[in-house]
């Protein structure tokens, strides 16, 4: 009998031979086949028990999450609907708290100190700490001396901070100690003047806030490759043109952490205002936070309470988009 090989045209090219009636197939493709299943299997059963262990592992972070993040955040905007005094039921009333609130003269008041305690805080803070980074990342004696102390108010709460600052812008104080010769007054009420009280909260604010900035700026300024210096230096450009084209280009990144992050502790400013003054005098330094808490806990309103807290919560999140949009651009690339 003549022996004829057929070859097909599969991915294997099996090679099929004919002997007689007799058909053997000599091909290693089942063999494969089956590997291939036992390990597609193999590939599932190891991602499946990857994947639960990784929830086992994150499930007390999420659980955390949902009972103290999520859940105060759903039953705040639902209080929000209501008429809720802590001593009663909440009763539907619908946006009615909201509406109210356009009219609410505590409540605009409140946003117009907001704002003014907002602008205060914020750009002296971007540029100062910036100024001191630029001051920081040269080579001086002593330098990481006063890098430790000016850094060291960061270190210390909210709390002990105004209580400090209260100390010291007592009537008969250390600021008026320092400033009263000068001015002829023996005793000055900073805590106590609708013009003052506002700026001490401002000065205090910005005086425990700047250093920590100045170290996220010097993190941003070290990142920078000296490369580029020297690149600018040789096409001519001076100390401004290389700070303006090369520093701040690069620092996109860290001018973004720096305006949202001051910009959001700003809007939630509430220690300095509670512990200081009350929100006082005349309600000048009665932010939207302290105006909250009054509410809430003091008037017993907490659905009005939770609407305002609604209003600052959406208001916060559209000015960090703003930024956002306005200061992100392009990654940038040191390569």
């Amino acid at each position: 009998m003549q022996l004829g090989y057929v070859l097909l045209n599969s991915p294997s090219w099996e090679k099929i031979r004919v002997t007689g009636q007799q058909v053997s197939i000599s091909s290693t493709s089942a063999t494969a086949h089956a590997r291939s299943g036992f390990a597609a299997r193999f590939k599932r059963n190891l991602i499946f028990r990857r994947s639960i262990y990784g929830i086992v592992f994150i499930a007390p972070a999420m659980l955390f999450f949902l009972i103290f993040s999520l859940y105060p955040m759903v039953n705040g905007f639902y209080m929000s609907l209501t008429e809720y005094t802590l001593l009663k039921p909440p009763v539907w009333i619908g946006f009615d708290n909201y509406i109210d609130l356009l009219e609410n003269k505590e409540f605009l008041n409140g946003l117009k100190v907001t704002l003014v305690f907002v602008l205060g805080t914020t750009i002296p803070k971007w540029i100062l700490s910036l100024l001191l980074a630029l001051l920081f990342v040269r080579d001086f004696r002593g330098r990481e001396t006063f890098k430790v102390l000016y850094f060291t108010p960061t270190l210390l709460s909210g709390v002990v901070v105004s209580l400090v600052w209260k100390l010291i812008f007592h009537a008969n104080g250390l600021a008026t100690a320092l400033v009263g010769p000068y001015t002829g007054q023996p005793e000055i009420f900073w805590l106590a003047s609708s013009t003052l009280t506002p700026l001490a909260l401002i000065t205090v604010d910005n005086w425990a806030g700047i250093p920590f900035f100045m170290i996220v700026w010097i993190a941003g300024l070290v990142g920078i490759p000296r490369e580029f210096y020297e690149a600018a230096l040789i096409d001519g450009a001076g100390r401004w043109a290389a700070f303006r084209h090369v520093t701040l280009p690069l620092l996109r990144p860290t001018t973004l952490f720096v305006v949202v992050v001051s910009t959001i502790g700003a809007l939630q400013a509430f220690s300095l205002q509670f512990i200081m003054t009350k929100g006082g005098p005349s309600n000048v330094t009665t932010t939207v936070a302290l105006l909250v808490y009054k509410y809430g806990f003091e008037y017993f309103k907490m659905g009005v309470a939770a609407a305002m807290s609604v209003i600052m919560f959406l208001a916060i999140i559209a000015i960090t988009l703003i930024q956002i949009r306005s200061v992100q651009s392009e990654d940038t690339s040191y390569t």
